[in-house]
Order: C-alpha cells, then sequence, then structure tokens
C-alpha cells in the first residue's frame, strides 16, 4: 500500500506540474518595444546555422524578414543541430551567423579572439524558457524538502559550490552559516550537480552558465556529486532525485524539474535583495537571478547592412511576437533588454 501511495504521489504532483505549465497564461510582447518598419532599400545574403532548438524561430525570423525586405536573402540551414557546429563553420567561413541556444563557452570566445582580433558580436535575441524540459530553460536551486533554508543570494551560492570564490565569500560547508540552527547547524553541505567537463573539454551548456553566472569564471568544488545521464533518468532529473533522498543535499537542475521531496529557493543577486522565487513572471521578465537567454553571434568588425537590420527586427515588437508563437517555450525580451543589449 506504501508503494501504491508514493507512486500517487508522484502522479498526482507530476500532473500538477503539467496542469500549471499548460495553464499559464502565454507569454506577451512588451507593448514598449519599437514596430518595425522595413528601410526603403535593402539588399544582401546571411548564412546562418547552430542550435536545432532555434531553428524553428530561425526560419520563421527569416520568412517574415524577407517578406518585409524582398531583396534581402536569409538561409537557415540544418546540417547544424549544436551550437558547437554552427560556430565551427562560422570560424571557417561558412556561415556569418551562429544561433546560440546557450552561452558561448571559453574556449570558443578564445578561438573566435585568436581568429579575428576581437570578442564577436553576441546579441541576446530572446529569453530562455521558464519550466520546459529544453528551450535553454530557467536555472533552480533545490534543497531537500525538510530543508528549513528558503533563499540565497549568489555570493552564497558561489561559496557553496565554487573552491575559487570569485565572488569574495567565505567557503560555506555547513548550513549552520546559512543561518540554519539546531539540529541542522553542523550538518554538513552536499552538492550535486552535472559532469563538469566532457570528453571535448568544455562542460554541458548548463554547468557552462552556472560557472559563468554564478561562480564567475570560477571553478566548482571537487566534493560534488557529478551526476550523468542513464537510461530512464537524465542529470538534471537526477539531481532532483540525490537531494529528495539526501536531506543535507543541494544542486541546480530546471523548474520542469520539481519533484516531491524537493523545493527551490528564493534567489538575489546581492545579500540585501531583492530576492526572486523564479515565478513565470520573475523570469519572463529576466528579474529572477538565473533566468537565461539566447543568442545570434555576428563578427561584430564585418558588420552589414543586412545583419544590423536583422537585429532591429528581431528586437521589434514583431521579431518577438514571433518569439512568443515559437513552440520550443522562448520567452519574449523585455523593452529594456532589448534597448541595453542589442545596441
Amino acid at each position: 500500500m506504501t508503494v501504491v501511495w508514493r507512486a500517487l504521489r508522484v502522479i498526482t504532483f507530476a500532473l500538477a506540474v503539467m496542469t500549471a505549465a499548460a495553464g499559464a497564461d502565454p507569454p506577451t510582447v512588451d507593448p514598449r518595444l519599437p514596430a518595425y518598419v522595413p528601410p526603403s532599400t535593402l539588399s544582401g545574403n546571411l548564412t546562418c546555422a547552430g542550435g536545432g532548438t532555434m531553428q524553428s524561430l530561425m526560419q520563421a525570423w527569416a520568412r517574415r524578414f524577407e517578406q518585409l525586405n524582398p531583396k534581402a536573402h536569409i538561409d537557415v540551414r540544418s546540417d547544424s543541430k549544436l551550437s558547437a557546429e554552427g560556430f565551427r563553420a562560422f570560424l571557417e567561413g561558412r556561415i556569418d551567423c551562429v544561433t546560440f541556444v546557450r552561452e558561448p563557452f571559453p574556449s570558443e570566445l578564445k578561438a573566435f579572439r585568436e581568429k579575428f582580433g576581437h570578442a564577436p558580436l553576441l546579441v541576446p535575441v530572446a529569453g530562455g524558457s521558464y519550466a520546459t524540459r529544453g528551450g535553454t530553460h530557467a536555472i533552480a536551486i533545490y534543497v531537500n524538502a525538510a530543508n528549513p533554508l528558503t533563499r540565497l543570494d549568489l555570493t552564497q551560492l558561489d561559496a557553496i559550490f565554487s573552491k575559487t570564490r570569485r565572488r569574495g565569500g567565505a567557503e560555506i560547508d555547513r548550513w549552520r552559516q546559512l543561518g540554519l540552527t539546531g539540529a541542522w547547524a553542523d550538518r554538513p553541505i552536499h552538492l550535486y550537480g552535472m559532469l563538469r567537463r566532457r570528453s571535448t573539454g568544455d562542460p554541458p551548456g548548463i554547468v557552462n552558465y552556472v560557472e559563468q553566472r554564478v561562480l564567475l569564471g570560477g571553478k566548482f568544488r571537487d566534493d560534488l556529486k557529478e551526476q550523468v545521464d542513464r537510461p530512464g533518468e537524465t542529470a538534471l532529473e537526477a539531481i532532483v532525485h540525490r537531494i529528495a533522498e539526501d536531506p543535507d543535499g543541494i544542486g541546480y537542475s530546471g523548474f520542469g524539474y520539481a519533484a516531491p521531496g524537493v523545493k527551490s529557493l528564493a534567489l538575489a543577486e546581492f545579500a540585501n535583495g531583492p530576492y526572486f522565487t523564479g515565478n513565470p513572471t520573475e523570469v519572463a521578465h529576466q528579474d529572477y537571478p538565473l533566468s537565461r537567454s539566447i543568442y545570434l553571434m555576428f563578427d561584430g568588425s564585418a558588420r552589414s547592412p543586412i545583419v544590423d537590420e536583422l537585429i532591429r527586427f528581431v528586437g521589434s515588437r514583431e521579431g518577438q511576437q514571433i518569439v512568443a508563437n515559437d513552440p520550443e517555450g522562448f520567452l519574449p525580451l523585455p523593452a529594456t533588454d532589448v534597448r541595453t543589449k542589442n545596441r
């Protein structure tokens, strides 16, 4: 009977998560974004390739852009399924634009500088998704449901997960250092995460994001318990499952991987707040500190009129409405982010 009850709890929880996601309001486009007005004359060709989850979005952008600018052509190639493949094609001169569904690896930025002598033009063109199991989703920090902790700032997160602690905090390895008292005070903190490096020498995209955003390019602690994909359980699922089994566990995953026995923490950039729980609105507005973005990469020193016009188009109301309609779950950018990041 106990096994049946546990199974019912898991099924009920999963249905609740799916129902909440399905019932969420569709993403809305910021009305403050400018309307797109095409120039009187524009011609040229642009070839793009990269991350597979951006394929339908990039194709929709290209179709509408060509309708509005009949003498311009954007070729969205489908022979690359990964951002890394698109990036290699870019370095080899075979394409002009990389669709990045993750943040570039440090090794890629280094390779770009070595070839071109300067940093790339990396343009955020949409927000990552909220609680999908893909779509460059926001990152949640999970602890066991029995843990009384409710929130953390990024300096504390760095001090927990990093051995280099570039945010300046002292090492945190006991729950009392986070304000927990009584029986929790001297209990050790157990870290869970993904494989830190693949055979290529680069990390998985999510690991790279956490390293750059939280650890400021630092290194994870050696005692982090690495989880890997296995039949019936992805690494991101495994992280959540291990934390549900371990009262002293903490780790990162996506909001779409929430499960019975864990809870996500509110996060803030700094100790004095503000703190954000990571609800759909906070992620859509990119207020939640671990909200993500997707990008287009160009060689900024060789910007052609068609590149500038494409950037202007994707940052317009019309371009961001295409984001809102895309099935991958990417989120339209707030007008403030478009103005500050795309120019």
